[in-house]
């Protein structure tokens, strides 16, 4: 059986439910498994006639988790179901030449987070009952506007576990504040926080490490926290089923022959998609190039390109993609060991990027990243400006994050089919989407800015779950200031 150990140093101790529950390292490293599985070609060729929830399956298992084979079943079967608008849950669209777009947000929230999130919670259940249905699972969330949502549309209602997620206010779309809002759950906290994302993403990660704040609700009301961000490895596994399932969606429409390589151009903020590759290419899975594709928080770019990582003296700046205005994406870590297998180093660059905001990797690391990553970046004007081109040209609307994506992938050069990651419905970015298409930016409603749009591209449809947003009540408007302690005491105050 894989089991996990932490990317600073744990031994391989955890099974694949332990690890879900338990989110983060005790020493602060990231869960991985002590072992990739391989796929061979032929085994790859097989799924070529499976639907998406037996792709599901069959990834799932080469990963020898603690599940039975029927609640494997059962909990795929109930994540990929009738809440995605489209059988084949993740599509894969010709857009022109090479360029293929993976729509990942025909799910119930309109996000690629829901990939994730309408599995994870069910295995995160799952979990408990093989372990201890005592205790009671706080899920801390941090998001930069699509996880929160997807987070809560999953957890919602579940029995035995809380959530919490925690926004930079003024830093999301306003479809993207009124979905978190307006949700509703009898087990959901929204907190918008005077901050910006790394901000959030840091207060959680430092609760996570504050073991006496930990030991009291355990000792208290026999809470444990945990979390549904992309530094829990239950997100990982259902980002790389939708790699496999896209590349023979490829074949199937005559894009390529099996087992040709494929370019990926992805929009990248917290780097689990990315990730999410790699280790899809690991296993077998013919990937020439992973490509990050960065706004004017381009540190990742930066990154692939120097081998540093540096942070100092920069700060988020909110751009028209929101989703990937982030500094310091966590799966770096991941990233980190998988390229050098030295937990003693990764630990070393993190607490380098901790303490002096900068880390910079030997030149054999370099070497070895560049071999499968590249990076590019656009700036705000060239992807509202990108929107239009490309709807001019196709027809298609794409929302910012895509925009960003297929600029990048403009300029690769290759044969190859290129795969772009679509990992946003348009509609929670109407504001800028509209601007992008008609050169105004307009304030007031998104809704009538969508409106607006249909009628520039009567063919598009505003997902039912975005139009109903309108209507509904505002549920949850708590703020918070930036830091642990201000997240800690609130946390405590609703758990009272």
């Amino acid at each position: 059986m894989i089991k996990y150990q932490s990317t600073r140093g744990n031994k391989a101790i955890y099974t694949f439910s332990e690890a879900i529950l338990k989110g983060i390292a005790s020493d602060g490293g990231l869960l991985i498994p002590d072992k990739i599985p391989q796929f061979s070609l032929s085994e790859i060729q097989a799924l070529e006639n499976h639907s998406y929830q037996e792709v599901a399956f069959t990834v799932f298992k080469k990963f020898e988790t603690d599940l039975s084979d029927d609640v494997l079943k059962q909990v795929i079967h109930k994540a990929y179901g009738s809440q995605f608008d489209t059988k084949d849950i993740t599509p894969v669209v010709h857009l022109k030449g090479n360029q293929y777009l993976l729509e990942l947000w025909h799910g119930p929230t309109s996000a690629f987070k829901d990939m994730a999130l309408q599995l994870m919670p069910l295995l995160f259940s799952e979990a408990i009952v093989m372990h201890d249905k005592a205790i009671r699972y706080f899920i801390l969330v941090a998001t930069s506007g699509d996880t929160g949502k997807a987070a809560l549309e999953g957890y919602k209602d579940l029995p035995g576990i809380s959530i919490i997620v925690l926004y930079p206010k003024g830093h999301v779309s306003q479809i993207q504040q009124l979905q978190m809002e307006t949700q509703e759950g009898s087990n959901v906290t929204v907190l918008a926080v005077d901050g910006d994302f790394d901000d959030c993403q840091r207060a959680v990660k430092e609760i996570f490490t504050d073991k006496q704040f930990q030991e009291k609700l355990f000792e208290t009301k026999l809470i444990r926290f945990s979390s549904a961000n992309s530094i829990n490895w239950g997100r990982l596994i259902p980002q790389i089923i939708y790699y496999f399932f896209a590349y023979m969606q490829l074949v199937k429409q005559k894009a390529m022959a099996f087992g040709e390589e494929i370019d990926v151009v992805i929009p990248s903020g917290n780097f689990g998609n990315s990730l999410a590759g790699f280790y899809a290419k690991k296993m077998g899975l013919p990937i020439r190039k992973i490509t990050c594709a960065s706004n004017e928080n381009n540190v990742l770019t930066e990154f692939i390109k120097t081998g540093i990582y540096d942070i100092r003296n920069r700060h988020i700046v909110q751009t028209a993609s929101p989703a990937i205005d982030i500094l310091i994406a966590s799966n770096i870590e991941r990233l980190l060991y998988l390229l050098t297998q030295d937990t003693k180093q990764v630990a070393l660059w993190m607490q380098d990027l901790q303490t002096k905001q900068i880390f910079i990797i030997d030149s054999q690391t370099k070497q070895v990243l560049q071999e499968t990553f590249d990076g590019g970046w656009v700036n705000t004007k060239d992807c509202l400006a990108n929107i239009k081109s490309v709807f001019d040209e196709t027809g298609y609307v794409m929302d910012t994050h895509t925009a960003v994506a297929q600029k990048v992938a403009e300029e690769l050069h290759t044969k190859n089919s290129v795969l772009i990651f679509s990992t946003a419905h348009f509609a929670k970015f109407a504001h800028d989407v509209y601007a992008g298409l008609t050169g105004k930016m307009e304030e007031g409603s998104e809704f009538n800015l969508l409106s607006k749009i249909q009628k520039i591209a009567p063919q598009v449809r505003i997902p039912d779950n975005i139009a109903a947003l309108e209507k509904k009540k505002r549920l949850h408007t708590k703020t918070s200031s930036v830091g642990k302690q201000a997240v800690e005491a609130i946390i405590t105050h609703i758990l009272q």
